[in-house]
């Protein structure tokens, strides 16, 4: 239960705005870190949620399907955690693991990509499985 109403509900240390809801809660670092992992990349964070888009992430492997699962997994990671906020402060949930939502960011970006051109040889499974690899 948070005790101010814009508190932010995920990490519950701090006031909720745009750019701490996406990138400075702790909750969502986590995700973001993952995905640094994941992709193999370090980044320096961003001052607002704005800027991302500007980022350039040196990912190693192949351009543009490089830059298709890059953008899908910013999409995720930005869908996931706004639905996590919303079933928190509309439906009560206690709320899920870091593990657990950053699973479900792998399946909809690595589902996101594989419709797309550059993935049309994977399986959503196997992109979700194994991102670097599916790079190389």
């Amino acid at each position: 239960m948070c005790l101010y109403p814009s508190w932010c509900v995920l990490c519950k240390e701090d006031a909720e705005n745009i750019d701490h809801l996406f990138i400075h809660c702790s909750y969502s670092l986590k995700l973001w870190w993952r995905m640094l992992g994941a992709l193999g990349v370090e980044w320096v964070i961003p001052k607002g949620c704005f800027e991302l888009p500007s980022i350039n992430l040196r990912i190693s492997g192949k351009g543009k399907r490089a830059g298709i699962l890059r953008d899908c997994l910013f999409h995720a990671i930005f869908w996931n955690i706004w639905m996590e906020r919303n079933r928190r402060i509309f439906q009560g949930h206690t709320g899920v693991r870091v593990e657990e939502l950053w699973d479900r960011i792998k399946f909809w970006a690595s589902l996101w990509a594989s419709v797309s051109g550059q993935f049309k040889d994977y399986h959503y499974s196997t992109i979700m499985r194994d991102m670097m690899a599916v790079l190389r």
